[in-house]
C-alpha cells in the first residue's frame, strides 16, 4: 500500500502562494473549518500591494460572539 500525504488548513481569504503549493504537494488536503475563528488571523482579511505600499482589505463580518467556529461566521449585511 502506498502512503499517502495529507494536509491540513484552516480558510483563508485570497490564499498565499505557498498554501496552494501544499495543496499540490499532498494526497488530500482537507480545509478545516470547525476550529476558533481568530480576529487577528487571515481568515476574512488579506493585504495587497498597491502603489508599491501594503494595503489591508477584509471582509466585514456581522457582529458575533468571538468563540464562534470558523465555519459559523457570517458576512455582514451591508
Amino acid at each position: 500500500m502506498k502512503n499517502k500525504r495529507v494536509a491540513i488548513m484552516q480558510p483563508y481569504f485570497f490564499p498565499y502562494i505557498g498554501y496552494f503549493q501544499l495543496i499540490s504537494a499532498v494526497d488530500l488536503f482537507i480545509v478545516y473549518d470547525n476550529i476558533k475563528y481568530t480576529k487577528k488571523g487571515w481568515i476574512n482579511r488579506n493585504r495587497i500591494l498597491q502603489n508599491g505600499k501594503d494595503v489591508m482589505f477584509s471582509l466585514p463580518l456581522k457582529s458575533d460572539s468571538d468563540f464562534l467556529d470558523i465555519c459559523d461566521r457570517q458576512l455582514a449585511e451591508d
